[in-house]
């Protein structure tokens, strides 16, 4: 049978000779004798133990858990319940980190790269990242307001299709045009915007409001406070 000294084995599985002695001082290998110079010697016995220790330390499993598989009788079983035990704790800190990831990605678009703000900003962030549930509150309230008036508008444009008559559609435009003035002035009263060098708050007038460019979130506009142009990000200002 094959024998190997401490740094033949460590050579052969890609590990440190500390981590060979180290295995070997808390009894996870097993030395068949010690040579004449003083060196441990291991067996083939030996080697299949340190590949099966690397294996379970490849699932994060402690020390203290690998020598429990090792000593106990129904090994794999032992394997298995500790492999879903592992399997929820990775489920819960994948969720935990998801939910982390979220978190930084929303502090990220109030901060610009090569924001000016102070530390003591941070705090502000915090007010404004906090304010995620009423920003879904007035997309709800936004959504409760479009949602009758494309009810009305289609429904003037089946009737005209099918009597084959415009005036059912025509009818409709003075309400669509008198509900995008109305619509245009509620979502400019509702919101303000954060501006992400300097993270003071401001309400842009009107015209620049209208005509910038924007997405969803945020509006390219000059912040006041600091003249910086940067995508300004929406929020609630009730």
């Amino acid at each position: 049978m094959s024998q190997y000294q401490t740094g033949e084995l460590a050579k052969q599985k890609h590990v440190s000779v500390r981590t060979i002695q180290y295995y070997d001082k808390k009894g996870l290998l097993k030395t068949v004798k010690t040579g004449e110079n003083g060196r441990r010697i291991f067996d083939e016995q030996s080697k299949q133990d340190l590949d099966i220790i690397l294996v379970l330390k490849a699932f994060n499993f402690s020390l203290k858990d690998i020598k429990k598989i090792m000593i106990e009788k129904n090994k794999l079983q032992t394997v298995r319940t500790m492999l879903e035990q592992k399997e929820t704790e990775i489920e819960k800190e994948m969720q935990n980190n998801k939910s982390m990831l979220t978190e930084v990605q929303l502090f990220k678009q109030y901060i610009s790269q090569h924001s000016e703000a102070p530390l003591e900003k941070l705090l502000a962030t915090k007010a404004y990242v906090n304010q995620k549930s009423k920003i879904q509150q007035f997309k709800q309230s936004v959504l409760y307001r479009v949602i009758p008036i494309a009810i009305f508008q289609y429904t003037a444009l089946a009737a005209s299709i099918l009597t084959r008559k415009w005036w059912p559609f025509l009818f409709t435009l003075p309400v669509l045009f008198a509900f995008a003035i109305y619509f245009t002035i509620y979502i400019y009263s509702a919101l303000t915007y954060v501006c992400p060098n300097c993270q003071e708050t401001f309400k842009p007038n009107l015209k620049q409001w209208l005509f910038t460019a924007h997405t969803p979130k945020t509006r390219k506009l000059q912040c006041p406070h600091c003249t910086q142009v940067n995508h300004c990000i929406a929020i609630t200002a009730f």
